[in-house]
């Protein structure tokens, strides 16, 4: 099995440092920019959070964080190469931001202090998934909200295969070619392959004592934004 399938934090790290440079051209390309609408969807799912800080958790180039306006926001995320492109992206809109370098596993901050939480194509990065709620939950105030944004395996049988074959024909060509690197870019289908759909990410929340608001497909179950509220003490 590819290290990377079993989610191995060294190697999923080295992985992203090695396409960070084209990160944002390949998001684009292969979504046919339907994650920029995504985002949109994610972003405004904070409206059922409470006043106070956000983090944006596996941040990448910043694109949720820089579209955070309003709130006092920290992008975090555990590969430096990401985060200097964040930076970067960020001075360039003359956006002054706070950034950090953290795994989602064991976060550098203390509990209760974010109001809400967001991640864009991260938890199925995660080692543990359970764990990385657990961690998300301690750092989450009592009725703070996590909103996850994520690729899954679409249900329908027709979706499922228009995806198969898009990820067959387009993805890991094309990020062979973009990236220099076709095994990145076939590792994004394996995860999604290997990761729970939007049922069984709910029912993670759940289990972790996040009462879920919303579970909800997007382009025919290719993503899905889920969005719990934290119950734990």
């Amino acid at each position: 099995m590819d290290e990377r399938i079993a989610r191995d934090p060294a190697a999923i790290r080295a992985m992203f440092s090695g396409v960070a440079p084209r990160y944002d051209l390949l998001n684009r390309l292969l979504s046919l920019r339907r994650d920029v609408g995504w985002r949109r969807l994610l972003v405004a799912s904070l409206a059922q959070a409470p006043p106070g800080r956000v983090l944006d958790l596996a941040t990448g180039t910043g694109d949720v964080a820089l579209a955070l306006d309003g709130r006092a926001v920290i992008g975090a995320d555990f590969c430096l190469d990401m985060l200097a492109l964040a930076e970067r992206k960020a001075a360039r809109r003359g956006r002054p931001m706070a950034w950090a370098a953290a795994d989602a596993l064991a976060l550098p901050f203390p509990a209760r202090c974010f109001a809400a939480v967001t991640i864009a194509f991260g938890v199925r990065n995660f080692a543990d998934l359970g764990a990385g709620l657990r961690e998300i939950g301690r750092v989450l105030v009592p009725g703070g909200v996590l909103a996850v944004l994520e690729l899954h395996r679409p249900a329908g049988p027709l979706a499922a295969a228009a995806s198969r074959a898009w990820n067959r024909l387009v993805v890991t060509p094309v990020g062979r070619l973009v990236a220099r690197d076709g095994s990145a870019y076939a590792y994004l289908p394996a995860s999604v392959d290997t990761f729970p759909d939007r049922f069984g990410l709910a029912a993670a929340l759940r289990a972790e004592r996040y009462h879920v608001i919303t579970s909800r497909d997007l382009s025919r179950g290719i993503a899905a934004l889920t969005v719990g509220r934290w119950e734990g003490a």
